[in-house]
């Protein structure tokens, strides 16, 4: 058996088929013959669907063989995989039933294929326990499951001990998809080690396989601040996939967010279109978002307009609260304020209240309702995440509404300028109002201290 595990381990499955096919025709031994089948319905289920009719013959090759396999974790497992991949719930299981750690596994994939991923997860807590063909893909379902769950994190980490145990594509395989998992968590670096790891791992890439690798470069660059190299990998992944892998929505929408990031809107634009056109359904409406905000960043108010309301109308969309805070933005900016104001707290009402704020903040500053515009800001400060666009703003304008109301709280001024300045760059204008406004405010307090 060692060679069938060697065979499997490097992905000669032409070579286990023929070992396990061999002997169960020459072995004379019922046990022998039983444990072969159990193998091959094992490497059948490899194969999901395609597998099925293969993986149901080996299993009553067994049962022939000895009816008494029938009651063995690994058969019981192996039969509701199987029914699993057909669409049919398993009768009920009781999942501590089973200790064998490849019958836990192929319950694992059941439970999986099921959508019961926190009950499939509890069943992989040990993959090294596994043979290695087994256990890299023990690993790889872990990755699988905490992706969906949306826990990158974890799915990248499981991709990566999937990585480990693999060889050749499959350990490229998922060291592609860690790298995937890494940029979604915000962790560029881990990501091009990963990626660097994953061009050491073939020699020759697939066209579409080298696309995705440029592509997810391009990504963990923008993330690390490098608009510039990310330009240049997204254009090599445009390349291959017009030469020879299949266009994907998915490059055409990096390209134009690093572009804007290049501040070459036009271009940004044109390249959110294609995105457009490419993308169906809920990742349609995503690029339409993007296509919105480029345009709205624009100052084209009218389009922009346009595009966020079919946008905000897409109720199943994960972003419609944002897209609805965009759409009050827009409308503020067209001067219609109480529509502006409307889409604004329902921005709030959906999930994006530092927008809604923000934008009810700027309607009061306008008309010099400076009282209710500073408890806006203030809020839009308190619900946007530290560091971002819409904080930072935020920060700004409690600032700017304090001094504006004659510094009545010259200590909130020191600090929020102190926690605000960090973030801003050397040649950004409000950096020089900002200090302008602390060293005010220290004075009001007796001194040019910095508080700490």
């Amino acid at each position: 058996m060692q060679q069938v595990l060697k065979a499997l381990h490097h992905a000669d499955y032409d070579t286990a088929f023929e070992l396990l096919v061999r002997t169960m025709t020459l072995s004379t031994r019922n046990e022998e013959v039983r444990e072969a089948a159990l193998w091959l319905a094992e490497v059948y289920s490899l194969y999901g669907a395609d597998g099925l009719e293969g993986a149901y013959r080996a299993l009553e090759a067994a049962f022939e063989a000895d009816p008494e396999v029938q009651h063995t974790e690994l058969y019981r497992a192996l039969s509701i995989e199987l029914r699993a991949v057909e669409g049919e719930a398993s009768p009920s299981v009781v999942l501590e039933e089973f200790r064998d750690p490849r019958a836990r596994y192929h319950l694992a994939q059941a439970l999986v294929y099921l959508g019961r991923l926190e009950d499939a997860l509890a069943l992989l807590e040990a993959p090294e326990r596994l043979p290695a063909f087994l256990e890299w893909r023990a690993w790889a379902l872990k990755g699988k499951a905490y992706e969906t769950l949306g826990m990158p994190r974890e799915a990248a980490e499981a991709y990566r001990a999937a990585a480990r145990v693999a060889v050749g594509l499959e350990r490229y395989w998922n060291l592609l998809d860690a790298a995937a998992m890494y940029v979604e968590d915000g962790q560029a670096e881990a990501a091009l080690e990963a990626l660097a790891q994953a061009q050491d791992a073939v020699g020759e890439e697939a066209p579409e396989d080298a696309a995705t690798r440029h592509y997810l470069t391009a990504r963990a660059e923008l993330l690390r601040g490098n608009p510039t190299l990310a330009l240049e990998e997204i254009q090599q992944a445009e390349a291959l996939e017009n030469e020879a892998a299949e266009p994907t929505h998915g490059t055409p929408l990096v390209k134009g967010q690093v572009l804007m990031a290049l501040e070459r809107y036009p271009e940004a634009r044109e390249a959110y279109r294609e995105a457009v056109r490419r993308a169906e359904g809920s990742e349609r409406t995503y690029a339409l978002h993007e296509l919105a905000v480029a345009t709205l960043e624009a100052g084209d108010l009218l389009e922009a307009e346009g595009l966020l309301r079919e946008v905000a109308a897409d109720e199943e969309y994960e972003y419609r609260a944002q897209a609805t805070g965009d759409l009050a933005e827009a409308l503020y900016r067209l001067g219609r304020y109480d529509e502006a104001g409307q889409a604004a707290r329902e921005a709030i009402e959906r999930g994006a209240p530092e927008i809604g704020h923000l934008v009810l903040g700027n309607i009061a500053y306008d008309v010099m309702h400076l009282e209710e515009a500073l408890e806006h800001y203030r809020e839009a400060a308190r619900w946007a995440p530290e560091g971002s666009r819409d904080w930072v703003v935020a920060q700004e304008m409690v600032v700017d509404t304090l001094a504006q109301l004659g510094y009545p709280e010259p200590r909130e001024v020191i600090e929020r300028v102190q926690a605000t300045l960090p973030y801003l760059a050397p040649s950004d204008e409000w950096r020089d109002t900002l200090e302008m406004y602390a060293a005010r405010a220290r004075a009001l307090l007796g001194g040019n201290r910095t508080l700490n």
